[in-house]
């Protein structure tokens, strides 16, 4: 194998010299004075250090430090440079500043004679560099030990050309100003910083990935132990797993003797690659999707890689891969020749998730995320036609040379607003509200609006809640939850363990309950106490005129709705639909609060059952044990489980609640499709768009009562930027084309089989307690359906409030982009709340510049994987693997065992219409817009979620199984493996058995009934 750093410096030296006036080869990278991490930044440092010490690197040039700082001084008005803005991180004058600053770097040309070294770099590079060049972010206060930033960095891929190395450097400086940068910089206590810029011969990447030589502290455990290296991988370039935007292979990776511990290997539809007109995405074979990206041989090489990296007792780091090789379409010849990894136990997992942010950014065509990937030398002699389309002859397995992209320390980025070192975080359940990143408006409504409601409902308690405390924050665009400060505050009364509580929402760990249970031990209770004779009163006062109040505001919410329907926004001038605004907006932060309140009642009545059903669980024999069952055992060991799933059994069986409503009315449309031929045929051929395209009869008018009853839902649909079911019927139509491939189902039936249950334990419970306790066991689940009614009426207005202000935010659209024609259309969707009410009272609605600003650190968020679903301190920059073995451990959210074939559904846009009946839902969260598919599915498995959320209440009115809060789950299942779902005592299995997903045409037919079948002959 050549030496690299040979090759660089000898390539080096040919450059053009109006090359070398303004570009320094990679290699002299922090070698001497001028060209120290001051001048080209800590990543440009960093692959010259690499390549000195003869690591593969790939041929690169830097840009220095001093050009960002000229290009500032000259081009921004005083005040926009980068050591003020990060003074003004976090205020109103600041993000204005940071949005010019960035459209003027984005417009303003480069100097004419470095545009000019550009173009003489390109014509002496083109010929061996057929994927172009990568441009990439190092900052000056990148990459070391106390200041990473890993996923605020920009790349750009596949460049070539003169003009567009030009618009991709300015694309790198423009991302310092953005806000969550900015803001990292101000946390980490830099008081300023400048941009250098690494331009690298792309590598004709076969795989691509992102190795973790350890775990970074805090995320040793069961699912990545001390002494294993992590490995994520994919076909084509690195940025689908640098930005979680596609599925990855995932190897734990022993670090004595590089052995394979476990692996999951996931299902690569697409690769991406740099094609004639730049970063485009290739289908890959069916055959090499479900094979390992990576071959032995360059299994190999990465880990000898991760071994030099770490002599001296550096690390742990995080770093990026390429392999060099052939045409991602094609088998490796490494896998067919040596044989692919697999892990020790010769029984590998799948897989589909991805791991770590790092470093994605907007490409310069369109604006949308291209993370860091990059260079090969020449050195192999064996250059491909410039455009991409010809693949060169693959190089034998020995050949393939694995590169070094970029090494760097694995610290993470900075700790949540709010938040410190030891500060727990968790979306384990408000992420089935709101999963994925939310658009700036959204978060803005949402953080005013969860943030009082919590206070409000602590205060009902009795508890005080420390007036500078963050209970929510935004984490990459992800809401999550301060449990740390939201359990000292709980811990003010009695009962509200980190336990009970968690036990109900889910997302954490026992070793966090006891944390959690550690961080709260010495809160006091004696201001509680002394309150309580004041507040016990009038909270059980409230709590019994909760279903008045809930009436009276839904009077009131139901004029407000008919008065908006009735407005010509079009005719009102700015300030008045400013003013419009505000109104629907203090609507919802009082429908909001509301239902947090509701919630507070059912959590509270919920405990009480638990609490009552303790009393006596010694004395009862469950109505399963009873019908010759095996009878409950908790897979954890945790002998309250039983308890509370007898609660969540009895609670059953609610009727009229408001989230089931929307099931049960779309499978009463899907009977009379059933009974309609042509209807059903227009169906199943894709033909339907809305009712329209349905032929006149009780099927369409139907759909048009369901749209009209349920248009303000939608799938995600607390996020403004969705389009409501009325605006855009198409996940309606797909789920509802989804239920005519079965048999004609009787929602009724499933109603009745949840009922039956709770009559069946509380039939049992009668034989074994007195009559006292009886009556007050019939009270207190009475009392919890009472207020989990109550609960889900007030969630559906949450709902139809939203889509209430949606309608006045798609008006102020029109008005932004009348303003300025050049927006897109759904700007308004990237301005907080309060920009919009400001520019509108004002009379100038001049955000366009804030817009594009919001609009690019979305789209970067967007694409980055989401962080672990709970996590302590800052999120780490790893997404972890699934649980290795068979059996997957969770929550049990609602009764039954099954077994059927897995619908892994992807999150961004699911195909709906492909569930088939009788196949068990596997999701990262059942969104409540989903719950229609319950009942076409057998059984339904997620990662987040509670046995409280909303879906698991649905789940439980309609009578299937689900387990809820199943690490991985996503990762760890394909669509087509078969599956035990057991929802009595939260365990999904694995079973050995495994087939294709089924055709989207044809009939599933009884897979309820074959699983059950089967379940009778198993033994145990």
């Amino acid at each position: 194998m050549a030496d690299p750093t040979r090759i660089a410096r000898a390539d080096s030296a040919t450059d053009p010299p109006s090359v070398r006036e303004w570009l320094k080869p990679l290699e002299s990278a922090g070698q001497r004075r001028s060209t120290s991490a001051k001048r080209v930044g800590g990543k440009a440092a960093s692959l010259g250090r690499l390549l000195r010490d003869g690591f593969p690197v790939p041929r690169g040039w830097v840009l220095d430090a001093r050009c960002f700082t000229e290009l500032v001084d000259r081009q921004l008005p005083r005040g926009h440079d980068l050591a003020t803005l990060i003074r003004l991180s976090g205020t109103k004058v600041g993000v204005d500043r940071a949005a010019r600053a960035r459209d003027r770097i984005l417009s303003e040309p480069l100097p004419e004679t470095l545009s000019a070294a550009l173009g003489a770099l390109w014509q002496a590079v083109a010929p061996e560099a057929p994927w172009g060049l990568a441009v990439r972010s190092s900052a000056t206060c990148e990459d070391s030990d106390e200041t990473s930033m890993a996923g605020l960095a920009t790349s750009v891929l596949g460049v070539r050309g003169d003009a567009e190395l030009d618009a991709a450097i300015r694309q790198v400086w423009a991302s310092a100003f953005l806000p969550r940068a900015l803001a990292y910089l101000a946390h980490a206590g830099v008081r300023d910083a400048a941009m250098a810029v690494v331009l690298q011969v792309m590598v004709r990447a076969e795989a691509a990935g992102v190795l973790f030589t350890a775990p970074p502290p805090g995320l040793e455990g069961e699912h990545w132990r001390a002494g294993e290296r992590l490995v994520n991988a994919t076909l084509g370039l690195g940025a689908p797993v640098v930005d979680g935007a596609v599925a990855a292979d995932t190897l734990r990776v022993a670090r004595d003797g590089g052995r394979v511990v476990a692996s999951a290997v996931a299902q690569k539809r697409r690769a991406l690659v740099v094609g004639a007109t730049g970063l485009e995405e290739v289908p890959v074979p069916a055959a090499r999707a479900e094979q390992p990206a990576l071959g032995e041989a360059a299994l190999r090489q990465l880990v000898e890689l991760a071994e030099r990296l770490e002599q001296g007792g550096k690390g742990p780091f995080d770093v990026e891969f390429a392999v060099e090789g052939e045409d991602p379409g094609r088998p490796p010849a490494d896998a067919a020749a040596d044989g692919s990894p697999s892990p020790a136990d010769g029984s590998p997992s799948p897989a589909d998730g991805s791991p770590s942010p790092a470093d994605g950014s907007p490409s310069p065509a369109d604006g949308s995320p291209s993370p860091a990937d990059g260079s090969p030398s020449p050195a192999d002699g064996s250059p491909s036609p410039a455009d991409g389309s010809s693949p060169p002859a693959a190089p034998s397995p020995e050949a393939r040379r694995v590169w070094l992209l970029q090494v760097r320390p694995v610290s993470g980025g900075g700790f949540p607003e709010g938040g410190g070192a030891d500060t727990i975080w968790s979306r384990a359940n408000v992420g089935e509200a709101l999963p994925g990143a939310a658009t700036p408006l959204t978060w803005s409504v949402a953080r005013a609006f969860s943030d009082r409601g919590f206070r409000e409902a602590f205060a009902a308690l009795g508890c005080r809640a420390p007036r500078g405390a963050r209970l929510v924050a935004n984490v990459y665009g992800r809401f999550y939850l301060n449990l740390t400060a939201f359990m000292q505050i709980a811990a003010q009364v009695p009962g509200l363990s980190p336990r009970a509580l968690l036990g109900m929402s889910g997302g954490a760990s026992e070793q966090l309950i006891a944390r959690l249970a550690q961080q709260s031990a010495g809160v006091s209770r004696r201001r509680f106490y002394a309150r309580l004779p004041l507040t016990g009163p009038r909270l059980l006062l409230r709590h019994a005129r909760l279903e008045r109040e809930v009436s009276a505001y839904e009077g009131e919410a139901l004029w407000a709705q008919r008065a908006l329907s009735e407005l010509d926004m079009t005719l009102l001038p700015d300030d008045a639909i400013g003013t419009t605004l505000r109104s629907v907006f203090l609507l919802l932060e009082r429908t909001g609060t509301l239902m947090l309140h509701c919630a507070s009642a059912s959590l509270a009545s919920y405990l009480a059952l638990c609490r009552a059903l303790e009393r006596v669980a010694g004395r009862r024999a469950s109505a399963r044990s009873a019908s010759g069952e095996a009878p409950f055992d908790d897979p954890a060991g945790r002998a309250e489980t039983n308890v509370e799933h007898l609660a969540q059994v009895l609670a059953g069986g609610v009727r009229e609640l408001d989230s089931a409503g929307p099931g049960i009315e779309l499978a009463r449309v899907a009977e009379l499709v059933m009974l309609d031929r042509a209807s059903r045929e227009r169906l199943l051929a894709g033909e339907v768009r809305g009712p329209r395209d349905l032929p006149e009869g009780p099927a369409r008018d139907a759909l048009a009562r369901f749209l009209d009853a349920h248009g303000d839902r939608a799938v995600r649909e607390a996020e403004l930027a969705t389009p409501r079911w009325r605006e855009d019927p198409a996940p309606v139509i797909a789920m509802l084309t989804a239920s005519l491939r079965g048999a004609p189902g009787d929602p009724e039936r499933a109603l009745a089989r949840a009922r039956a249950l709770a009559d069946r334990e509380m039939a049992m419970l009668e034989t074994r307690i007195s009559r006292v306790e009886l009556a007050l066991l019939r009270a207190l689940v009475g009392r919890a359906q009472r207020y989990v009614r109550l609960r889900e009426r007030m969630r559906t207005w949450v709902a139809r409030v939203l889509g209430m202000l949606r309608k006045v935010a798609l008006d102020i659209d029109r008005r932004l982009r009348r303003i300025e024609p050049s927006l897109l259309p759904g700007s308004v969707f990237f301005c907080t709340y309060e920009e919009l009410v400001t520019a509108l009272s004002s009379g100038r609605a001049d955000v366009g510049h804030v817009v594009r600003l919001r609009r690019a650190e979305h789209l970067r968020d967007a694409a980055r994987p989401d962080p672990p679903a709970t996590f302590i301190g800052r999120p780490p920059p790893v997404v972890l693997p699934p649980a290795s073995g068979v059996r997957l451990l969770g929550l049990p959210a609602s009764p039954g065992v099954v077994e059927g074939r897995a619908r892994v559904l992807e999150p961004g846009a699911p195909a709906l219409d492909a569930v088939e009946p009788g196949e068990v839902l596997v999701a990262r969260t059942t969104d409540v817009g989903l719950s229609p598919l319950f009942l076409v599915a057998a059984a339904v498995v997620t990662e987040l979620g509670g046995p409280m959320s909303h879906a698991s209440i649905v789940a439980r009115e309609y009578g299937i199984p689900a387990v809820v809060n199943v690490p991985g789950v996503t990762l760890a299942i394909k669509t087509g493996d078969r599956l035990r779902v057991d929802g009595d005592r939260g365990v999904v299995e694995r079973l050995d058995e495994r087939a294709a997903p089924p055709s989207s045409n044809g009939a599933a037919g009884g897979a309820l009934g074959d699983g059950a079948a089967r379940l009778a002959a198993r033994p145990g």
